[in-house]
């Protein structure tokens, strides 16, 4: 490593910002707790939906474990979400949060709407929510 390099590195110049990796597990599992009640599903359900073992998906959500990457995806597959849901969002970047075209034309289009149809597409927007797939 250069010279410069090491300086900058005890100077904080080069540090990045880090994890506490024990917080980011609770947040997770708080997440994973909200998404089951949103989703109105046991944990013993999830965990036959997402092919876990119903004891490896209480020890997780009690803290006894952590979770695996892998896990964690087979669990939002079942609960039909994204990773990005259970992830902290202050911690994206900032061109995760831009709209893409088509949710700008959704927006503008919602804005356009009258209060009794905007009450209706909020009306739908829940059962689209609720409604699973098959």
């Amino acid at each position: 490593m250069s010279e410069k390099n090491t300086n900058d590195k005890k100077n904080g110049a080069m540090k990045k910002k880090r994890y506490n990796p024990e917080q980011k597990c609770e947040d997770l599992i708080r997440k994973l707790r909200e998404q089951c009640g949103s989703h109105n599903i046991s944990y013993y359900a999830l965990a036959k939906e997402a092919d876990v073992s119903t004891s490896t998906l209480h020890a997780l959500m009690a803290g006894k474990t952590k979770p695996y990457m892998y896990t964690v995806y087979k669990l939002c597959n079942a609960l039909d979400i994204s990773i990005m849901d259970l992830l902290d969002d202050e911690n994206m970047p900032e061109n995760t949060t831009e709209l893409s075209a088509k949710e700008s034309e959704i927006i503008s289009s919602y804005r356009k709407l009258s209060g009794s149809k905007k009450r209706m597409l909020e009306t739908y927007m829940k059962m689209l929510e609720q409604f699973k797939e098959i």
